[in-house]
């Protein structure tokens, strides 16, 4: 067989088809997002006999935005805390029926943290020690200077926030010889166990974790912690300091981490 003729018995190889192309996949729509919800008002409780000194707070709160309840005696306080959750609770001390003392004591003792702000009367200074060492957080004495109770309102309510955001260390934990604080959840490892701690005690610790190995003065202690720069007053801190050294301390006399400060304050020893 000649090359031309085996040439020619070869089969013919058309070239294939191109299939058409696929469609380009339809890109989604972009989605437009609304605006990201508010976070609700603070909501207070005014705990106040007096209609014309509580209305008139209320007012005052309500323009600031924030949501507000009243209660004119203790038992009315109780209920409307155990049925709904606060983020301020304005409080009279003196009650008709429970007082404001047995209020912020049964609050505290139920594990109830929520701030309180005690109005007590000018001439009476240790009502104002006995509140805080109940558990009050701030004071304003009757009668009172509307802008003062307002700003001490705001600066609770910052503090809130602050002491909710943590300081460090693992998840919120400030660790130190074989104890650690948590200052998200307000739970210490003590020599009695794990136990809360109070906001005021948090509150110092909190200092101490920010400031170890520095001498701070009671002075500083009362106006970073209590907000009360001017406060004759200083054995409010020291009550503090006796209750974190009996939780952390082996011995009062000798102490490893709280170490005070002859004239001056207190001294963390991490």
């Amino acid at each position: 067989m000649s090359a031309r003729e085996e040439v020619g018995e070869r089969a013919t190889v058309r070239p294939r088809e191109a299939s058409p192309p696929s469609p380009a996949p339809k890109e989604p729509a972009p989605q437009t997002k609304g605006p990201a919800p508010e976070a609700p008002s603070p909501r207070l409780l005014v705990v106040e006999d007096e209609e014309a000194i509580a209305e008139g707070l209320a007012v005052n709160f309500r323009h600031k935005g924030y949501r507000v309840d009243l209660a004119a005696d203790g038992e009315g306080a109780l209920q409307r805390v155990a049925a709904g959750r606060y983020d301020l609770i304005v409080l009279d001390v003196r009650l008709p029926g429970v007082d404001g003392f047995e209020v912020c004591r049964r609050l505290r003792a139920a594990g109830d943290l929520t701030p309180v702000l005690m109005l007590t009367a000018a001439s009476q200074p240790d009502d104002i020690v006995y509140g805080l060492k109940l558990g009050a957080d701030d004071y304003v004495t009757k009668p009172f200077d509307l802008a003062e109770l307002l700003a001490r309102a705001e600066g609770l309510l910052r503090r809130v926030a602050w002491s909710s955001a943590g300081a460090g260390g693992e998840e919120g934990r400030f660790r130190f010889g074989d104890f650690w604080v948590d200052f998200k959840t307000y739970e210490a490892k003590t020599r009695q166990g794990v136990v809360e701690l109070s906001r005021k005690e948090l509150a110092v610790m909190r200092l101490f974790a920010e400031r170890p190995r520095q001498a701070i003065s009671r002075r500083e202690l009362l106006a970073e912690v209590w907000e009360l720069p001017h406060h004759p007053n200083t054995r409010v801190v020291d009550n503090v300091i006796v209750s974190l050294r009996r939780a952390f301390e082996e011995s009062s006399w000798r102490p490893r981490h709280i170490h005070s400060v002859r004239g001056v304050g207190y001294r963390f020893e991490p």
